[in-house]
């Protein structure tokens, strides 16, 4: 009998440390989901700065290199195709990708810096750091909102197995349910045609906005509920009353 009600014991337990654990995923999934939707309509009414890569380190180590007076002649020009190749690859790169989110993203508007601004970004700065529709720096370009968001290539990796673009806060990293990544292909940008890597990004687009229609509809639930408690509670009052 004694072993018995040990058994039930352990068993109601091991029920009840469950159920709080559930409860625990629930609270976490609600905050989880709230903060994603807040965050989309931060997003909507901010700017979404697109981070252009520069390559610096491997073009600063190229240039010193170049000036190494003991270079062959065969070695200097080998480094030297090597940077011009680089800078070229890049260039093309970063134009590809500025000119996909100005023609297939109108979620928000959007800005392009290089990614050795980022630091200056991150600090506050919110001019003198962006790039005009040639590709120039431009000092007169000023962010229009505090509210801001960036969004860069990555390549694939132990998190995920495919190169993509992928969206995060300034200061905060944005996780499921938010839409914060799409898969795309380095050779669909460096190909002077992109229509799959403008596809990815027109994609992108759409779920930003149909995420964004989630995020009102469940604002517009909660106020409904609200009201709904309001009237409850208002109605419960005149009972108590009468």
């Amino acid at each position: 009998m004694i072993i018995r009600t040990c058994i039930l014991l352990l068993a109601l337990l091991a029920w009840e440390i469950n159920l709080f654990a559930q409860r625990d995923d629930i609270v976490l999934t609600k905050e989880k989901k709230e903060f994603a939707f807040n965050s989309i309509k931060e997003l909507k009414n901010g700017v979404l700065v697109v981070r252009l890569k520069t390559n610096q380190r491997k073009i600063e180590i190229l240039e010193r290199t170049l000036r190494d007076p003991n270079l062959t002649k065969q070695q200097r020009k080998r480094h030297q195709n090597i940077l011009e190749g680089t800078i070229r690859s890049r260039d093309e790169f970063n134009q590809a990708i500025g000119k996909m989110f100005e023609e297939a993203f109108s979620f928000c508007p959007v800005y392009l810096m290089y990614d050795t601004n980022s630091t200056a970004l991150t600090n506050g700065e919110t001019k003198g750091l962006f790039l005009n529709k040639k590709g120039e720096l431009d000092e007169t370009i000023e962010l229009e909102s505090t509210n801001v968001f960036i969004v860069n290539y990555k390549k694939r990796s132990a998190e995920f197995p495919f190169d993509i673009l992928r969206v995060r806060k300034l200061k905060e990293k944005l996780e499921d349910p938010f839409p914060y990544y799409v898969a795309i292909r380095e050779s669909w940008i460096n190909q002077v045609n992109t229509p799959r890597a403008a596809a990815a990004v027109t994609q992108l687009d759409k779920k930003m906005a149909s995420f964004y229609q989630r995020a009102l509809d469940y604002d517009k639930k909660l106020a409904e509920r609200a009201a709904r408690n309001a009237a409850n509670k208002a109605a419960n009052a005149k009972k108590v009353e009468g």
